[in-house]
């Protein structure tokens, strides 16, 4: 099945926002991150049953060099990216 990405407004600030925190430590960090992000975001959209569920209908994704998981949810032929926070955080304080 062809899935197609939808990107919550509040997943693309999430991305700026820690996208602007790593460009501003070192130069091109911020770009290496959204390629990153980029690049996850294809192989969730190419397979997106191969992620774990997380907590009732939501899976998630992690990002290769950074501490960051991508939450997404399933709805027919759509993947639905609702937030990208740290692995550290409590997935309860982003409901």
């Amino acid at each position: 099945m062809n899935y197609h990405l939808v990107i919550k407004p509040e997943a693309e600030n999430d991305v700026l926002e820690i996208a602007k925190k790593y460009e501003s430590k070192k130069d091109f960090l911020g770009i290496e991150f959204l390629e990153e992000i980029e690049n996850k975001l294809k192989l969730i959209q190419n397979n997106p049953l191969h992620y774990q569920i997380r907590y009732k209908k939501t899976r998630f994704g992690l990002v290769k060099r950074f501490p960051f998981a991508i939450h997404f949810t399933i709805e027919g032929d759509k993947v639905i990216v609702l937030a990208v926070f740290a692995t550290s955080q409590d997935p309860q304080t982003w409901k």
